[in-house]
């Protein structure tokens, strides 16, 4: 039997967890969740969520994508690389309330699970080091059109 989940459950656990890791570390909330991403992949892998194929920015680009669209967590990601910086555009993230009603509270966003799986593919798979240098709406999109830039060293 396949079973789905509703998005507004799964934010709404996330908005706790968001918020309390906030409260309780403060800026300090992103460098946790850099800390969790390797974690995030390896128990993907475990749940038959596979990235092992992924040994060029390419194929980061392609396995991810089509991941985050079959699973619902957006309609649409692309990704392009410029120098050293990796950028993603995301259609419709299916996190964008989840992200408008952490700002509500003063919570800025630093939970972006398609950031946090970028750089742990790349870390792990590429052998590059890779930090999140940007993460916002693009600019006259959609609701939940959002962009992210990753640097890889």
């Amino acid at each position: 039997m396949k079973r789905t989940v509703d998005s507004r459950a799964a934010q709404g656990v996330l908005y706790g967890l968001y918020k309390a890791l906030y409260n309780i570390t403060g800026s300090s909330a992103a460098a946790v969740m850099r800390q969790a991403a390797p974690d995030i992949l390896a128990e993907l892998g475990k749940l038959g969520v596979s990235f092992d194929c992924v040994d060029d920015v390419q194929k980061l680009s392609s396995k991810l994508g089509e991941t985050m669209e079959k699973t619902g967590m957006c309609d649409k990601m692309e990704m392009t690389l410029n120098g050293d910086k990796l950028t993603a555009n995301i259609t419709n993230c299916a996190f964008h309330d989840l992200t408008k009603h952490l700002e509500a509270d003063g919570i800025p966003p630093f939970g972006c699970p398609f950031a946090a799986l970028t750089i742990a593919i790349a870390e792990k798979n590429l052998g590059k080091k890779a930090r999140l240098v940007h993460l916002a709406p693009i600019p006259g999109g959609n609701p939940g059109d959002t962009q992210l830039d990753v640097q890889l060293f």
